[in-house]
């Protein structure tokens, strides 16, 4: 039988965890073998299909037991087939689960956060994601050869990245070769410099974190800015919700929903209309605490100067 690793962080424990030891619990009482890879993999999809037929629970439970079971036991990562199809057929099923967005000021307090706690990546991965509508495979993926980086005529800088590269093999949800311009400057021009880092130590892609540890450190800002609760009844409060939140303040500011589309990479407008959901950012703003709104809102006034002073952990308010 396997056995549950120690685990310190207490944020993965209350997200991951409780699913973890659910279904280590539901195999013990079905007799499920768990023994090899191929059997631990099969009672893995087995628990998926209980949790969405029998027990219709939410089907961000299943997400949570799929990337706790590699977090707990990372040796299974990328050997888990049945698992990863029957997760993938609930999402087909439910798009309910699709999840809600996260507001502007609520993106950039986190943002702020990632920064102050010394987690830069985290907080950059945050600033794309919403940006440029990323789903957490699009920028998992990226290599500092899928990033260019331009003058425009203006003087202003442009950032584009290419999604799914053919040449690698890969595609993104909705296709390969799919390309996405950074629309905000104070964010192509941190993205800049952070590729210039990675170059200089020698790296290949763009960010060092994986996909299952940037969840948990997102999670653990959530939490340190207490607001875990409020994007909980927003159905916000994973990563997810940033490419739901770049739609629906694209949608809410008067774009046209071609343009939405086309950057959010959709095929059609049903795809599109379950990360419009606008009423939502209202709803969220009026739930955040005070500070945090006000970190924000502050954030949001000047980026580029308030990026500069979450590095040097200035919390003092900036005169003017």
């Amino acid at each position: 039988m396997l056995h549950v690793h120690a685990v310190q962080d207490t944020t993965n424990v209350r997200a991951y965890l409780p699913e973890v030891e659910a279904f280590l619990a539901e195999a013990r009482s079905r007799g499920w073998a768990l023994n090899t890879f191929a059997e631990r993999d099969r009672a893995l999809a087995d628990m998926i299909a209980i949790l969405c037929y029998v027990e219709r629970a939410g089907i961000q439970r299943g997400r949570n037991l799929f990337a706790g079971f590699i977090h707990v036991y990372p040796e299974h990562g990328g050997n888990l087939p049945e698992a990863d199809r029957a997760l993938k057929s609930w999402e087909r099923l439910d798009t309910s689960g699709e999840g809600g967005p996260i507001c502007e000021e609520a993106w950039a307090a986190v943002v702020v956060a990632f920064v102050r706690d010394a987690d830069e990546e985290g907080g950059l991965v945050s600033a794309v994601s919403l940006d440029c509508l990323l789903r957490g495979q699009d920028w998992s993926k990226l290599r500092l050869e899928d990033v260019a980086f331009n003058t425009r005529a203006d003087g202003s800088l442009e950032a584009s990245l290419m999604l799914g590269a053919r040449k690698r093999g890969e595609t993104t949800k909705t296709g390969s070769r799919q390309g996405v311009v950074v629309e905000r400057q104070w964010v192509a021009a941190w993205l800049q410099r952070h590729c210039e880092q990675r170059r200089a130590d020698g790296a290949t892609s763009v960010f060092s974190m994986s996909l299952p540890d940037f969840r948990i450190r997102y999670a653990r800002q959530l939490e340190r800015l207490q607001i875990a609760a409020v994007l909980r009844e927003c159905d916000a409060e994973t990563p997810h919700a940033l490419r739901h939140g770049g739609a629906a303040l694209m949608i809410g500011r008067g774009d046209e929903r071609k343009h939405v589309k086309n950057r959010g990479r959709w095929d059609s407008d049903k795809s599109l209309k379950r990360y419009t959901k606008t009423h939502l950012l209202v709803a969220q703003r009026a739930a955040l605490p005070a500070p945090v709104l006000a970190l924000g809102r502050v954030f949001l006034s000047a980026p580029a100067l308030e990026l500069r002073r979450a590095h040097l952990n200035i919390l003092a308010p900036r005169d003017g």
